[in-house]
């Protein structure tokens, strides 16, 4: 018995925890779900919830209308917001393996990144000092993650351009770095310089202390 329990965890088969929540580290229903969503002691990877703001979906004027955002700016804003988060992880606790954001709309999803760092200790450290934290004017809240492979947690059809969900599917639609940026953060870890790195703002993170 059990081994067939181990075999079933976390899959649709197990009756007792959420098979979302292990897969892709948040569910739709939170906490009113009616499997038990076994939050980790110890992952390699953390999430940052909700601090990816796409200005596609919330630039507006005045008058509520939205606002147009060229998909140029867009992949500026979103190769130096990821930059500036991928630069801070590795400065302050530790190698990362891997870092992946999310695009999807969804409340349990939106905006959430997600970093896998080489050693579970250096998770630890970051999620103890990034939820006494601030990013761009935004309280920072870090969790350790369920998620290990990302392949199991995004959404093929998304990935193929075919998901009829759109950003309210409940897998994770991971959100591309531009070519130049990826070679530069992975293809030269060895090599690692960040003296010449774009940043936001000296005073984008800050401590909590002078935030309240």
């Amino acid at each position: 018995m059990a081994e067939y329990l181990a075999s079933i965890f976390g899959t649709e088969k197990d009756k007792v925890n959420c098979s979302f929540y292990f897969k892709i580290g948040a569910c739709r229903h939170g906490d009113r779900c009616s499997r038990l969503h076994n939050k980790p002691t110890f992952s390699q990877t953390i999430a940052l919830l909700n601090i990816y703001r796409n200005p596609q979906n919330s630039a507006q004027s005045a008058d509520g209308l939205h606002c147009a955002v060229s998909d140029v700016e867009m992949q500026e804003h979103y190769d130096q917001f990821f930059e500036e988060v991928f630069a801070e992880m590795e400065e302050k606790y530790g190698e990362v393996e891997e870092m992946n954001v999310c695009d999807n709309l969804g409340d349990h999803l939106v905006g959430n990144v997600y970093v896998k760092f080489r050693r579970e200790e250096d998770a630890e450290k970051a999620v103890m000092d990034l939820n006494n934290r601030w990013f761009n004017a935004q309280a920072v809240h870090a969790e350790l993650s369920p998620v290990t492979d990302f392949r199991e947690a995004c959404c093929r059809q998304y990935e193929m351009g075919e998901c009829t969900r759109g950003g309210f599917c409940n897998f994770m639609h991971l959100k591309p770095i531009s070519r130049e940026l990826r070679r530069e953060l992975y293809g030269r870890r060895r090599k690692r310089c960040l003296e010449g790195s774009r940043s936001m703002s000296p005073d984008v993170w800050r401590a909590l202390g002078p935030c309240l």
